[in-house]
């Protein structure tokens, strides 16, 4: 079969403004493009890497914790006046060491302090940090299979915008070809109509065929330039990127699909997601059960504290204290009891949602392998039928060519055919996107890469 690989550039004067236009080529390059590329698939590695701090945030939390205070206080009172009689009542060989200090208090009118310390504390149990770190690892598992999901579900909608596009292209060339052809016979028309030979209506209405088959050649190529566009934005390529779509592949005779040989519903990532997320609130039903149990710690404690009259600290006072901290929760109001029942319930509600996702898993991966296989099957009758079509104009072509068949025939047959190679060309893509909704329905969507 003749190669026809149909490109659709938008460069629109690239090379002139100087822009770096890097070309991609087939589904395949596409698709890997996309895997690197794309916006839902960037968010959902970020999403990764922060349940993965999530979780090394956790694990932190049971690890030594050291923190350090620091204060200065300057606390001011009423000035003291201390009164004379009171010395002179001082016993005399006491006088040489009270009077300085009656001296510094007399007239005092505010108190200077400053203090540090450290403490270290280390956690030595708690189920709360326990089932917390299982719960941060049941989120990273989870997070990572809506990467997964998110693969899958850019590589579809990438596949199904591909061969939209190509069956499009495939519309275009049949259209381009069907132009070509009529312009040719239009020559001739006008040529046999200035001998008077043929009717101006039929000359005219020949025109006015061509004209429309314009119209909606122009239509068709619009709505490629849309659709690659829209596969650019899906895959996270920058505007000035070439797609090139080589449409061999959809109308060779081999549409034998990498059809999975089981379907399992424990392979689909969709599934698997929400498998994990049931057990993701379990554990957040074990956590918050946690609460009930007590907590020990350690702790070391070292301070150092200074008095001061005239804000000039020469002098401090340190104590280490050694410890250990036990809480212990006794009552609260039932704060803890009505928070573990609506985990339990939050967790009953997604099991509803697993049990109606699997159903409807199932339900499409049969609809689509039905959808498939009588796509398939109608391609078979399409392809006969566009062939016949062919086959029909190129004889009434001929037989116009000698005279035998009027134009009438002639356009007739031709739009006859359009509408065959039309109903062909959306056959195709019935039974890739068939195909496409059955991979991804069974979980298999990276095997269209193979």
């Amino acid at each position: 079969m003749k190669k026809r690989v149909l490109a659709i550039a938008m460069i629109l004067n690239a090379a002139m403004m100087g822009n770096n236009i890097h070309a991609q080529s087939g589904l395949k390059e596409i698709i890997n493009y996309s895997l690197e590329h794309s916006r839902d698939i960037k968010k959902s590695e970020l999403q990764c890497r922060e349940a993965e701090y999530l979780r090394k945030e956790t694990i932190a939390n049971g690890l030594p914790q050291i923190s350090a205070t620091g204060t200065y206080s300057q606390m001011m009172f009423e000035k003291i006046e201390i009164p004379e009689s009171l010395t002179s009542m001082i016993p005399a060989e006491y006088q040489d060491m009270v009077t300085p200090l009656l001296d510094q208090i007399n007239g005092l009118d505010r108190l200077y302090s400053v203090s540090a310390g450290a403490t270290v504390t280390q956690l030595i149990y708690s189920q709360a940090y326990i089932e917390g770190l299982k719960t941060t690892k049941k989120t990273m598992e989870l997070y990572s299979l809506l990467k997964t999901k998110s693969e899958e579900d850019v590589i579809a909608e990438v596949a199904t915008s591909y061969y939209q596009t190509g069956s499009m292209m495939l519309q275009l060339e049949t259209l381009d070809k069907s132009i070509r052809n009529l312009k040719e016979v239009y020559r001739i028309a006008e040529l046999t109509y200035k001998n008077d030979l043929l009717k101006e209506s039929s000359v005219n209405r020949l025109k006015v065929t061509i004209t429309n088959l314009e119209v909606t050649r122009k239509t068709l190529q619009d709505g490629i330039a849309i659709q690659m566009n829209y596969i650019k934005a899906l895959a996270g390529m920058p505007a000035d990127t070439t797609i090139t779509i080589d449409v061999t592949p959809m109308v060779n005779n081999d549409m034998a699909l990498k059809r999975p040989s089981d379907f399992s519903i424990n392979n689909v990532p969709s599934y698997q997601a929400l498998l994990k997320q049931d057990e993701l609130y379990g554990q957040q039903v074990k956590l918050a059960r946690a609460k009930y149990f007590p907590t020990l710690a350690a702790f070391d404690k070292l301070s150092y504290s200074s008095y001061s009259l005239e804000n000039d600290f020469d002098r401090f006072n340190h104590v280490n204290t050694l410890g250990l901290s036990l809480s212990v929760p006794i009552f609260t109001s039932g704060a803890n009891h009505y928070k573990v029942k609506q985990n339990i319930l939050k967790q009953a509600q997604l099991r509803e949602d697993i049990n109606k996702t699997k159903d409807l898993l199932t339900v499409g991966y049969n609809n689509a392998s039905l959808e498939y296989q009588s796509a398939c099957d109608l391609l078979v009758v399409q392809k006969e039928n566009r062939e016949l079509a062919q086959k029909v104009y190129d004889q009434t072509a001929l037989q116009y060519n000698e005279g035998m068949a009027s134009m009438a025939d002639l356009l007739n047959v031709n739009s006859d055919f359009l509408q065959a190679d039309n109903s062909y060309n959306q056959q195709v893509l019935k039974c890739k996107t068939a195909e496409i909704k059955m991979l991804k329905a069974s979980g298999n969507m990276k095997s269209i890469l193979e």
